[in-house]
């Protein structure tokens, strides 16, 4: 049985995003057949099919999804055909019309979140989450910096340490400052401002001591913004990390665990969090997305939406 799926057969531009014909994938021992509602999109799709992260060509680009279970899983696997789920399968795979997910990566789409919205939360929903409670150990009463906020990890990130109960101060460029705050942010720099973490510092007696940096350009200012002793996570890949023995970095990839996105669900259905979908692509138009993704500037999320008659099936 075959199905679509974009494919990319050689690194390089969004021009190498193809629709192609593939086999059905077959779920292996754990692992759960979804049929795929939307996929999400995020920088590391563009790191992956720019050939700046590895993978093997050819490949299936995509690394989060949202859609129905297709067949018997098993009692072992806790979920029954047509069941709504999303999940972070790896890095690659969903931008197609089926996909294998190991079962403990999955989780039920909540109630309180749209079907295909529900694509654009996997990767970056579990990352914030792990950065702030594992890495930053994020508590009531804390004051956390978190750069790039009006970003697909960055606006999660927001409301999830307000959802702690912690004071957020953040960054964003200045036509995102009403949209952070709306988040929950208590004060928003502005970090296209060279001065940005000396403004942090005063703002904070001395600068932060826990630091989410969310996207590459902050990193140096996320380290200049901290006080001493701070600590600073990222899950940004980069060679190096800005080092001047004052503060202690925590660099660190999100784990695809279907526990962390159950742990958000209460707070999806009771409207504490939300995903900020900016815009919907249809999946074949992938290149487009891409190439929103590669300015720099996209607010929230952008989601390729698969299969139209499961989104009107879902009320999507």
């Amino acid at each position: 049985m075959t199905m679509e799926a974009i494919l990319v057969a050689e690194p390089g531009g969004p021009d190498v995003l193809h629709v192609g014909e593939t086999e059905v994938p077959e779920p292996g021992p754990g692992e759960v057949l979804v049929r795929v509602l939307a996929a999400g999109v995020g920088p590391w799709d563009v790191s992956l099919r720019s050939g700046r992260i590895p993978v093997g060509m050819p490949y299936i680009p995509g690394g989060e999804f949202a859609g129905v279970v297709v067949g018997d899983t098993g009692d072992e696997a806790a979920f029954e055909d047509g069941e709504p789920v999303y999940g972070y399968p790896a890095l690659t795979g969903c931008y197609a019309e089926y996909v294998t997910c190991p079962s403990e990566q999955l989780a039920p789409i909540p109630e309180g979140l749209d079907g295909a919205d529900a694509a654009a939360v996997p990767i970056d929903g579990v990352t914030a989450q792990q950065g702030l409670e594992d890495h930053l150990g994020v508590h009531a009463g804390d004051t956390v910096l978190i750069t790039a906020a009006a970003g697909g990890l960055g606006h999660l990130a927001v409301q999830i340490a307000r959802a702690l109960g912690a004071n957020v101060i953040a960054t964003a460029s200045e036509q995102h400052h009403d949209f952070v705050h709306k988040l929950g942010a208590s004060l928003v720099i502005d970090h296209m401002r060279p001065d940005w973490p000396e403004q942090v510092r005063k703002l904070t007696d001395g600068g932060a001591g826990k630091v989410l940096a969310c996207a590459g350009p902050t990193l140096a200012g996320a380290a200049q913004a901290a006080r001493d002793g701070a600590i600073l996570a990222t899950p940004v890949h980069a060679d190096s990390f800005p080092e001047d023995g004052r503060v202690r970095w925590q660099p660190y990839n999100g784990q695809p665990r279907g526990n962390g996105l159950i742990a958000l669900a209460p707070w999806f259905d009771d409207g504490t969090l939300e995903v900020h979908v900016s815009r919907r692509f249809y999946w074949k138009d992938a290149a487009a997305a891409h190439r929103e993704v590669e300015t720099g500037h996209v607010r929230g999320k952008l989601v390729l939406v698969v299969d139209d008659d499961l989104a009107a099936q879902l009320g999507t």
